[in-house]
């Protein structure tokens, strides 16, 4: 049998050399396959079941690629598939076989069954008749480090390029001269990559040679330097890349032309865009590359050689109708392909969701990443048929953040609650609270400007009155669905003071991106803090001043970066002044908070007119009464009781007013507002506990009343039996 396979690859590679290509996968093992298939009889459209199902237990090939992913295959049904982790394989496996069975009568299916006993082998084949272009040993081993062809597995990868004929057939048209280079410019997520798959698909269809068709090679320019840390490295591989692929008469498909300019040297004059220009301009080279117009601009602007060797073929965004039906036809192909209906409804519904929350998106390549997670996530839990609507936002609430009672126009905003919700974890602070929440009203009715972020608020008052803390709330209302972490991008402008401020936050082109870009491309839904902005460089602020209008961030290479999911908030103390000390009201057993005059004039004194025009709000914070400053204290006393060794225990705390009143007295500083409250409860709170519960007796199922004993100046602890206990 050995002899028989080793035969028919040699005759394979003496007339396809494009076919001897080393495999990708290793760790290859057998596996067993248990599937039941019930055979049907067919009469035109009439199905008739078989009595008795079919017990099948089919060998499976399984391997890892050198990309980490899975890859497996039926040898007995020729069906392959490729997956990421290996605790789904029986689902999967399961899933493609009773697809590839389903639906023939015994006598067919008799065919597939499997033989007595399957093994993994290694054939090794040594060809010495072989074109001199080409090493037998290895065919093209730059190449391969660095590009994949691209072949049925890429397509499978990549989607259809639905609703775009005209632009399939006109590449077509292109890629079937000899000669020249492209550029396919178009947003991203537009389509570009499945249109130039599509057209090398009908390419190879062409042709009825596999000698006489050019071949694509799929690479990007970070995989072309990627090892490479010597002068001349990287150089040296893109020359002997070009040189394998002049024998393969190849084609190299390049990601992203911004990222050709971005990489290599240390500015796109010595980048690896540069470095191929020769041979572009030689005809030693061709390729086809993807960028946006912004890219493209960008590129024309830094790097002109390059574009005038390409020829540009625009990819336009579709219309509404076109992406509605790219929609519906990914719907039915997920039927047909994974028992997953997606009805009109559901498929609108995705349509819907992306132009309501994120219209700055091109159609149709993040609403087609939305269906295929909902179909993993369906497969995975065995629950195919009909996709709901609910299942719908269930995972666009998942991908952004966002509650799911927010993507639903039917059901409205209780703005009262809303309010109560913040002034529970915000204390003396009405006006800032209404002033937000109707902000968030605005945005869930769907009256904010896409062009621009959610919202641009600018929070001034006394240090220490929560202007952070109504950040904090505002990010765990609007994105429950994150990471705490995730939910606030906060940034000290403190450290953006210096003279490369601007290019620390944006990153070098040739770099990583900074601090702002890289947070924010990460989580484009989500709240960004710019705290003490006033400590800003000014080309901070012209930086700023172009995310606050656009609502979209450039660097130097044309990579956009979108704000227009987030919600800007600066703080600031300029302009805050009161007749009481800062932070709080002074005086009294409760005194009513001094009246705050927030001075305009201040605030428009240091920004520039265009910058102060481009703020949405101003958000005043009042001072702190005493008796808000005693609210936030009982808040912080009652907060201790849900640490670990206070729960542990069963203990539960009281605290009497005098502890209260002292903690409020001592933590509240005239200069730094409420911040050193929580330092004054650990100090002479919590450490006084944790050495009685360390070296006392064990206080284990009671209640402990907690007071301030004026005379001694100490913490006094009362052990008290629990309301209720026996």
């Amino acid at each position: 049998m050995l002899d028989q396979l080793r035969e028919y690859l040699l005759h394979r590679s003496r007339h396809d050399d494009f076919f001897w290509l080393d495999p990708d996968f290793s760790e290859a093992t057998i596996r067993q396959v248990k599937v039941a298939i019930v055979p049907e009889y067919r009469d035109g459209e009439r199905r008739f079941p078989s009595g008795e199902p079919i017990h099948f237990k089919l060998p499976c090939a399984v391997g890892r690629r050198a990309s980490g992913l899975w890859a497996a295959c039926f040898p007995t049904l020729d069906v392959y598939f490729d997956f990421a982790e290996l605790s789904r394989f029986n689902q999967l496996a399961r899933h493609y076989a009773r697809e590839f069975l389903s639906d023939r009568p015994p006598r067919e299916l008799s065919r597939f069954l499997p033989p007595v006993s399957c093994e993994v082998d290694t054939v090794s084949v040594s060809i010495r008749e072989t074109p001199p272009r080409v090493k037998l040993e290895d065919p093209c081993p730059q190449l391969s480090a660095v590009a994949s062809p691209v072949d049925k597995r890429t397509a499978g990868r990549i989607g259809r390029a639905w609703e775009r004929e005209a632009e399939v057939q006109e590449l077509t048209r292109l890629l079937r001269e000899e000669s020249g280079s492209l550029c396919l410019v178009g947003e991203s997520g537009g389509g570009k990559t499945s249109v130039l798959v599509e057209a090398v698909r009908r390419l190879a269809r062409e042709e009825d040679s596999p000698r006489s068709r050019p071949r694509f090679w799929l690479t990007s320019a970070a995989r072309l330097v990627a090892g490479m840390r010597y002068l001349g490295e990287w150089q040296q591989r893109c020359e002997e890349t070009i040189r394998e692929m002049a024998g393969l008469r190849g084609v190299l498909c390049v990601e992203s032309l911004a990222d050709l300019m971005g990489n290599g040297g240390g500015g796109p004059e010595s980048s690896v865009a540069a470095f191929l220009i020769p041979y572009l301009r030689n005809g030693e080279l061709r390729m086809v590359t993807e960028a946006t117009p912004e890219e493209m601009e960008a590129c024309d602007r830094v790097l002109p050689g390059l574009i005038d060797e390409m020829r540009i073929l625009k990819i336009e965004e579709l219309s509404e109708r076109q992406a509605l039906t790219v929609l519906e036809l990914a719907g039915e192909y997920h039927s047909q392909n994974d028992g997953v209906v997606f009805s009109h409804g559901a498929a609108a519904e995705v349509y819907h969701l992306f132009r309501r929350f994120q219209p700055y998106v091109a159609f149709p390549g993040r609403a087609l990443q939305l269906m295929g997670a909902i179909v993993d996530r369906k497969l995975r839990e065995q629950s195919g048929g009909n996709t709901s609507l609910n299942e719908v936002r269930r995972e666009f609430a998942s991908v952004t953040g966002l509650p799911e009672h927010f993507l639903r126009d039917d059901e409205p905003l209780d703005l009262e609650g809303l309010t109560a919700r913040f002034e529970a974890r915000l204390l003396g602070q009405k006006e800032a609270v209404e002033r937000v929440c109707r902000t968030i009203a605005k945005f869930k009715a769907g009256l904010n400007d896409p062009g621009r972020p959610i919202a641009v608020l600018l929070f001034v008052g006394p240090t220490g009155v929560g202007k952070t803390q109504l950040v904090k709330c505002l990010g765990d209302f609007l994105f429950p669905g994150k990471p705490e972490k995730d939910r606030l991008v906060r940034l000290d402008m403190s450290e953006y003071a210096g003279p490369d401020a601007a290019q620390r936050l944006i990153g070098h082109a040739q770099g990583r991106p900074g601090e702002l870009v890289r947070r924010v491309r990460a989580n484009p839904f989500s709240v960004i803090l710019f705290d003490e902005v006033e400590k800003a460089s000014p080309e901070v602020f012209d930086l700023l001043m172009n995310v606050f209008e656009e609502g979209r961030l450039r660097d130097a290479l044309g990579r956009v970066t979108s704000f227009n999911s987030s919600i800007l908030v600066m703080t600031s103390n300029l302009g805050s002044t009161s007749s009481g000390p800062l932070g709080f009201a002074g005086g009294g057993a409760d005194p009513a908070v001094p009246p705050v005059q927030t001075d305009a004039r201040a605030i428009r004194a240091f920004f520039r007119p265009e910058f102060f025009n481009r703020i949405d709000h101003i958000v005043e914070f009042k001072p702190l009464g005493r008796a808000t400053i005693e609210r936030i204290t009982r808040l912080e006393l009652e907060g201790l009781a849900g640490r670990e060794g206070f729960t542990d225990r069963r203990i539960s705390l009281e605290f009497g007013e005098n502890l209260v009143r002292r903690m409020a007295s001592i933590g509240f500083d005239p200069v730094y507002g409420a911040r050193p409250l929580q330092r004054a409860i650990e100090e002479g709170v919590v450490m006084p506990l944790a050495r009685k519960l360390v070296t006392g007796d064990d206080p284990k199922g009671k209640c402990l009343f907690l007071d301030w004993d004026e005379q001694e100046n100490r913490l006094r602890v009362e052990e008290r039996e629990m309301a209720g206990a026996a």
